[in-house]
């Protein structure tokens, strides 16, 4: 894997996944939407730890530059 996402879109990836993992897990919301945006804040939490997005890679789009 190559590193494909730049520090910027790094840091909004994990503030996003931040705030939805609160939304879920915190309560304040619930049932389909909460486990929605549980799973899609891992996702972008993962991909910011590692910077590699493999939708980027699709894509042939980068952000490291």
């Amino acid at each position: 894997m190559k590193l494909n996402e730049g520090a910027p879109d790094r840091l909004i990836r994990a503030m996003l996944a931040l705030v939805l993992l609160a939304l879920g897990i915190g309560g304040v919301l619930s049932g389909v939407v909460a486990t929605i945006s549980i799973v899609i804040g891992a996702i972008l939490g993962l991909t910011a730890l590692i910077g590699f997005c493999p939708m980027y890679a699709l894509l042939k789009t980068n952000t490291l530059d």
